[in-house]
């Protein structure tokens, strides 16, 4: 009988004991269980082996108190710039600065926070504001331009991008300006869980962060589950969550890429609250392949931050992840050399890492897989950063295009052959830049070491290598340089290619008044890319803004419309947040009564739902003056004046020295005066009484002279702006707002000199060419109007308005002439 239930009594243990972890590993916590910050401290007793790496990593040190022990720079010492000399000095415990403040005036600031660790160091200043920031947040924080070199122990001046003089405080640029505050520029990559907490009504900032530097929890999300798993008496981790932690490694590359990407891109935040593990798409729109940040051929420019120039890559199609080149604690390249290539790239007899492919000799630069598939550039003077898009050099494309190639950039100082065209730039960019500025010296240099290159390539794989076959990248340069259409709807369509090069594409035409963009356009609003996706309703929003504004539209246009709006509507349920978004805005841009007839079956509904969005994504800078102006323009199409109103007060109040949202004000008033000029005529025939008619005219004087305030200040900031950038390439819009300031003012030769700018820098823009057009109208020279509106109308042929005041020019002529034109 004993022998009977002792088997028995072990089987029901072990059934218990099964079913118990059986119901254990089945058995989940919530999913939508809260989550927390708990600190690094939490994670180094487990993880210490990744604790010890990270510690003193660049992510360790991206922010930190100035301490003794945290400051690198020499603090008694002096620095000539621009004719100012700024001080460096210690008082007790205390860093201090005596520089140039918002004034203009000589000032001493204290530093409270150090910025970076290598290869400089800069440093911050907290200023005052309206509303302190409370106990354990921080205020508004401004990162000076004094930095310290850290490799050569100096300080010096960093000056932004193509500015090489002294910046007045009311520059943008200036170091107490938005361009260098930490909380609207820098806070959310340098801090772990950060809150900008940014009060538009007092204009301060309450920022948190839960850990001063880039710290386990910045990549890995909040801890707090993790570490509750970890402590449970349990064999298993959760059946639904996992480790309780962001999922990372997955056999996509897609989850670690694009956290990365979230700091290491430039883009625009579209939806807060991110979270470790969701996409990157949801919450951020990375900046497409533009003329300011990236090359014509897509290679980088200005600092891209990684994720733009490696999305173009075979690398990242090929699922190549980050940290399969760097160590993800301490940020470091895992590999020295060639070995960080050909650890995957191991080819027979060593074909990659040997003369016969790279034809350098072994040990020297050239023979750098990095060198010549990864080429540097060093921004902020002494901050060097490759390239990730890992291409082919293609010196043929620089002699097409002037686009840079890794074989000039090395070779470019032993070939030029003029000494003096060698001491006048620094780096390859700077050569770049000097001839698209005109230098002809350095621009004929230039093509001629070019073509030496492309001719070596040619001797060395031939004219069908794949150091000369036709690639995206070659024909995303022929686009922007040429403006090829066959070749934009061909990448457009290309569904090999990469989705950035496809919206890039179709950006570069998206202002083309032609069939063919538009027809891809609107196969690509299906893309499941939302770059795609943007790019196709940009070009859309183009054709309906022109429709949209015809004074006489045709049936067949009205149907266009229609047609276009309900492709556009389609979009506003899209599961891609940023799809919904960019719909709502496109539509957002049509007049509301012509909107509101387009959208049926339950689309108005979710137009409002999709535009609440918009309002959210819009306000995610809400302390930037360009948010609050873009919204009062979103506000206006929707026929909410007060709304409007108040977003451009909340503009102009935010950057008092920008213009735009001071001439935008401005027109929304005259709108209002004239509503109440036609008011004011009503209760006068209705009788109203002196003293209701007192202090109607009173509030319309009040209006008035608000109005001409506005312009008056609007023409002030423009003069000045116009003085500050002159005639360089792409400050045309800028001429054609000042010119319209001017022209409003009567200033009529000021008038004619900056829209001849403007229409110089942009030939093709009709809306430059039209106002040349009027402004010859006004002066009454009549052939130069005739002249300008023949062009006008050649770039948009379907302006019936155009037409019309063609018609009226053409009668404005003398009579001989009229009948010599044949009209």
């Amino acid at each position: 009988m004993k022998t009977f239930w002792l088997p028995l009594a072990l089987f029901i243990l072990l059934v218990l004991i099964g079913g118990y972890f059986v119901a254990d590993y089945y058995t989940g916590l919530p999913e939508d269980i809260e989550r927390n910050y708990v600190g690094r401290e939490a994670c180094v007793t487990c993880h210490q082996e990744q604790a010890s790496l990270f510690h003193n990593s660049h992510h360790d040190l991206a922010m930190d108190l100035a301490t003794d022990e945290t400051v690198l720079a020499d603090f008694d010492h002096t620095l000539e710039h621009h004719g100012l000399t700024s001080k460096m000095y210690r008082e007790g415990d205390r860093f201090m600065i005596r520089t140039d403040g918002a004034d203009g005036e000589m000032n001493d600031f204290e530093v409270k926070y150090v910025f970076g660790v290598f290869p400089l160091q800069q440093y911050m200043v907290e200023m005052p504001q309206d509303s302190p920031a409370p106990e354990g947040a921080v205020g508004r924080l401004q990162v000076l331009r004094e930095s310290w070199d850290v490799e050569n122990n100096r300080w010096f001046y960093l000056n932004p991008p193509d500015v090489s003089e002294r910046l007045e405080g009311d520059d943008p640029l200036h170091w107490t300006s938005i361009t260098q505050q930490w909380n609207t520029t820098c806070a959310e990559c340098h801090s772990t869980n950060l809150e900008k907490n940014y009060d538009v009504t007092s204009r301060s900032f309450h920022t948190t962060f839960s850990e001063i530097d880039v710290s386990c929890e910045a990549c890995h999300g909040p801890g707090s589950l993790h570490v509750k798993l970890a402590e449970a008496n349990s064999p298993f981790w959760d059946n639904n969550h996992g480790f309780g932690l962001a999922k990372l490694k997955t056999e996509s590359n897609l989850p670690q890429v694009e956290m990365c990407a979230t700091c290491h891109s430039r883009r625009r935040e579209i939806h807060g609250q991110f979270a470790a593990g969701e996409r990157y798409d949801e919450h951020f729109q990375c900046n497409l392949l533009m003329d300011q940040v990236y090359h014509a051929d897509g290679q980088i420019r200005d600092e891209d931050y990684v994720y733009g120039s490696f999305k173009q890559s075979k690398m990242f199609h090929k699922g190549i992840k980050c940290t399969d080149c760097h160590d993800p604690h301490s940020t470091k390249i895992k590999f020295k050399g060639n070995d960080l290539c050909t650890s995957c790239h191991q080819h027979p007899a060593g074909q990659y890492d040997s003369p016969n492919h790279h034809h350098h000799q072994v040990g020297s630069t050239g023979s750098l897989c990095v060198e010549c598939h990864m080429p540097e550039t060093t921004y902020m003077n002494i901050d060097p950063r490759r390239d990730h898009s890992l291409r082919v050099p293609r010196p043929d494309l620089s002699v097409k295009y002037s686009t840079p190639n890794a074989c000039t950039g090395c070779h470019l100082k032993e070939e030029v052959l003029s000494v003096e065209s060698q001491g006048k730039v620094s780096q390859y960019l700077d050569w770049i830049l000097e001839a698209e500025d005109g230098n002809e010296e350095i621009a004929a240099e230039l093509k001629r070491v070019d073509q030496l290159m492309a001719q070596s390539v040619v001797d060395w794989y031939g004219e069908t290598s794949d150091a000369r076959t036709d690639s995206y990248y070659e024909k995303l340069a022929k686009v922007r340089v040429e403006g090829d259409l066959p070749t934009a709807v061909e990448l457009m369509g290309d569904r090999d290619v990469p989705s950035i090069v496809r919206a890039s594409a179709g950006l570069a035409v998206v202002n083309e008044d032609d069939p063919e963009t538009l027809a891809v356009s609107l196969e690509n609003l299906n893309s499941k890319f939302s770059d795609v996706v943007f790019a196709a309703l940009m070009r859309v929003q183009n054709e309906m803004s022109r429709l949209a504004s015809l004074p006489q539209p045709t049936f067949e246009q009205r149907s266009a419309l229609r047609e276009l709006s309900e492709s556009v509507a389609a979009l506003l349920d899209s599961e891609q947040r940023p799809v919904r978004i960019e719909a709502a805005r496109v539509l957002g841009m049509i007049p509301t009564d012509i909107r509101s007839r387009m959208l049926s079956g339950g689309k108005e509904k979710l137009f409002n739902n999709a535009f609440a969005e918009l309002e959210t994504s819009t306000l995610m800078e809400s302390d930037t003056a360009g948010s609050h102006l873009s919204l009062g323009g979103l506000y206006e199409m929707r026929g909410e004046m007060e709304k409007a109103e108040g977003a451009y007060r909340t503009a102009i109040k935010i950057a008092p020295n920008e213009s735009r949202a001071r001439g935008a004000l401005a027109v929304l008033l005259q709108d209002k005066l004239n509503q109440m000029n036609r008011a004011a005529a009503s209760v006068q025939q209705q009788g109203a009484t002196v003293k209701q008619i007192k202090s109607l005219v009173e509030r319309m004087d009040g209006v008035q002279n608000e109005i001409v305030k506005l312009r008056n200040d609007e023409n002030r900031v423009l003069a000045r702006d116009v003085e500050l950038f002159g005639e360089t390439e792409g400050s045309d819009l800028l001429h054609y707002r000042y010119a319209m300031s001017c022209y409003l003012k009567r200033d009529l030769e000021l008038t004619e000199k900056h829209l001849k700018i403007a229409c110089e820098q942009v030939p093709d823009n009709a809306d430059y060419l039209i106002a040349m057009a009027s402004y010859y109208d006004f002066v009454q020279q009549i052939e130069p109007a005739i002249e300008f509106t023949k062009r006008a109308m050649e770039v948009n042929p379907n302006d019936r308005s155009y037409n019309l005041l063609l018609q009226k020019l053409l009668k404005a002529r003398p009579s001989q002439e009229v009948e010599s034109d044949g009209n």
